[in-house]
């Protein structure tokens, strides 16, 4: 681990394209797919825009297709490029393009802006160091840390992707000068944007976890797995692939090449944490941090700092500037924030808890007891290890949503349990059943979509419900 400088930026030319890009169908118009036409019309091409919903945005100049069931054949016609929005499986648009667009290219939002950078056809813009981080849970945590990291070893990183702003729209505000070039890219990548991710160097790839999730779109988990795993697929040779050390798929997933260094995250001797509950010191090799630095609760995110570290180290930030990192980062909201602490008791919104593996990492992690607030729109998940983690840590359990009467079966009979017609109520009865020493934790463990508009949503109405309290 040594000291790097950031290297240097090219200097400001004619953005270019590949000369057989004449007409895009953009396809789903999500915020990905409205930063993609976005940046093709910028660049001059024709774009057609489709999306089911009639009231989807539409950039300004982009044929409208919005409304339609699916794509018209027409919509195909003389078509080069096609970019999928992440929530777009590929398969039924490459057997379209077959039939309709042969010579078409299909590429994802995250993909197209890599391969803009890394072909070089955006000066000011040159390949820089990549960062491809993905993982069941944590992944917005970890990459808007190793952001954090990065900037205080005096770097600058664009860090977004599934999190936050789209590449595109990044790559967009420094063709049109309100921001200025970055010299690396730390992206967090779903599965789904993984399915079509271009042939591009990276330089770190991190899988934190691998925990069954959107197995509507996969047909095992071992799928599922092996898509995680294309983050590691164009690392350079000397590059750094980080995994969890006690995952079920990480032998399977783990890199096998000799001239990438491997490093599992809780390998004892090589990066792990020490002490028990949420522990008392990061090892990383022959270095050691403080726990106390990081404000972040829980012992899966001193692992998943061990991950934002390990990455920075790699690209030679010092050992004083990762701890000032460290200790000035709060977190991402809704991701185990502390709301407020009132009669000895904390209140944890973990609202982004959306399956039961992140709500069990989540309170698994904690030192104190506590009244869990669960429920929504189930998954299909297991419930019972957040069963048996409740019979052993919990002090009581206050069910929501759909899923309340299967989540409160969970305790009945075991510790105080209650089902409550709103968030509202059940902040009241969780604090009914907590008691000094004790953490009230909303981690849902089910999506929000039965009482809630997102996660977002349903942790704004936590807060508020807990602030209000007398």
């Amino acid at each position: 681990m040594t000291e790097r400088e950031p290297g240097p930026l090219s200097t400001p030319s004619s953005p270019t394209l590949p000369p057989h890009w004449r007409t895009a169908l953009v396809i789903g118009l999500g915020a990905s797919g409205v930063a993609a036409a976005s940046l093709l019309l910028r660049l001059g091409l024709q774009v057609r825009a489709y999306d089911r919903n009639p009231q989807a945005t539409l950039p300004a100049g982009a044929t409208d297709l919005r409304g339609l069931e699916t794509p018209p054949a027409a919509a195909l016609a003389g078509v080069d490029l096609i970019v999928l929005s992440p929530g777009v499986p590929p398969g039924p648009t490459r057997a379209l393009a077959r039939e309709h667009a042969g010579n078409a290219e299909i590429v994802g939002e995250l993909g197209l802006g890599l391969r803009l950078v890394f072909e070089r056809h955006l000066p000011p813009l040159q390949p820089v160091p990549l960062v491809l981080i993905t993982g069941t849970n944590g992944k917005s945590t970890v990459t808007a840390l190793t952001g954090e990291l990065l900037r205080e070893g005096g770097m600058r990183p664009f860090v977004g992707g599934n999190l936050g702003t789209p590449l595109c729209t990044a790559l967009l505000d420094v063709l049109e000068g309100r921001a200025a070039p970055f010299d690396a890219l730390v992206l967090e990548c779903s599965s789904f944007q993984l399915e079509t991710l271009p042939d591009v160097p990276n330089d770190v790839g991190m899988v934190l976890n691998v925990t069954p999730d959107h197995l509507d779109r996969y047909p095992s988990m071992e799928a599922y797995a092996d898509t995680k795993a294309e983050v590691f697929r164009n690392l350079v040779p000397g590059g750094l692939a980080l995994l969890d050390e006690g995952g079920e798929f990480t032998a399977r997933i783990a890199p096998q090449r000799t001239d990438v260094r491997v490093l599992r995250i809780g390998e004892a001797g090589h990066a792990y944490v020490e002490g028990e509950g949420s522990g008392r010191t990061l090892v990383l090799g022959d270095e050691r941090y403080d726990r106390a630095q990081l404000r972040l609760p829980g012992r899966h995110n001193a692992s998943n700092a061990l991950f934002a570290l390990a990455a920075a180290r790699h690209f030679g930030v010092g050992q004083a500037a990762c701890e000032a990192a460290l200790s000035r980062f709060a977190g991402l909201p809704h991701r185990m924030v502390l709301v407020r602490e009132l009669d000895g008791v904390r209140y944890y919104d973990d609202s982004k808890a959306t399956n039961v593996a992140s709500a069990l990492a989540s309170l698994g992690g904690l030192d104190e007891r506590f009244v869990l607030i669960a429920g929504g729109r189930g998954k299909g998940d297991d419930l019972a290890p957040l069963g048996a983690l409740l019979h052993r840590r919990g002090r009581g359990l206050v069910s929501i949503g759909e899923t309340a009467a299967q989540f409160h079966a969970l305790a009945q009979g075991v510790l105080p349990a209650a089902m409550a017609p709103d968030l509202t109520a059940a902040v009241t009865l969780a604090r009914q059943m907590a008691q000094p020493g004790d953490a009230i934790v909303l981690a849902p463990a089910c999506a929000s979509y039965d009482q809630f508009r997102n996660y977002a949503h349903r942790g704004d109405v936590f807060a508020a419900a807990v602030r209000a309290l007398a």
